[in-house]
């Protein structure tokens, strides 16, 4: 009785997270959506579509980054680098680029573009510097997926460093601009 108990509890868990996965609509990011956003403030790994973001102040890792500042809303992408310099030295592993994404008018409207590449090892000295490649995609993030229109965007860089002594790093850098013709 008790493993069925466990388990009718599980599936109802399962079912809850499913639905409430399903009800990430958001209104285009030029309309303003009636109250439903979260009173919490973004932490540095909130990045959804369609939704508020601001970078979060400080932390362990600094990040600068070379973007053009303008591209065509033709190109599918954009591809910069990203420098990182760590306050502290860091030996770990990160990915082998940055993750980046666009926002406007505040609200999230591309999401970083998906990565399967092994992690590299970082063995980065307290200011030193760690350049990482970083592409962003000029296509909406929401359901369609169609090319972003021309305006102007600010593009962030998330990078993630794992250290072999301790908890994973996630920083963020940015807004750098970025106008779309």
């Amino acid at each position: 009785m008790r493993v069925a108990r466990n388990i009718l509890i599980s599936l109802v868990a399962v079912f809850a997270t499913a639905s409430c996965a399903g009800n990430n609509s958001s209104s285009p990011p030029d309309q303003e959506t009636p109250s439903q956003e979260a009173s919490v403030a973004p932490t540095v790994g909130d990045i959804v579509c369609g939704q508020p973001f601001r970078a979060p102040a400080g932390g362990a890792l600094t990040l600068t980054a070379g973007f053009p500042a303008t591209v065509s809303a033709a190109d599918r992408m954009v591809t910069g680098t990203v420098e990182v310099t760590s306050q502290r030295p860091i030996q770990g592993v990160a990915s082998p680029r940055a993750a980046a994404f666009l926002v406007r008018e505040g609200r999230v409207v591309t999401m970083p573009v998906p990565q399967d590449m092994s992690g590299v090892r970082w063995d980065v000295a307290a200011g030193a510097v760690q350049r990482v490649p970083a592409d962003a995609a000029l296509v909406s993030c929401e359901p369609g997926g169609a090319p972003l229109p021309p305006g102007r965007y600010e593009i962030y860089a998330q990078v993630v460093v794992t250290p072999d002594d301790g908890p994973s790093i996630t920083s963020v850098g940015g807004p750098w601009p970025l106008d779309v013709t």
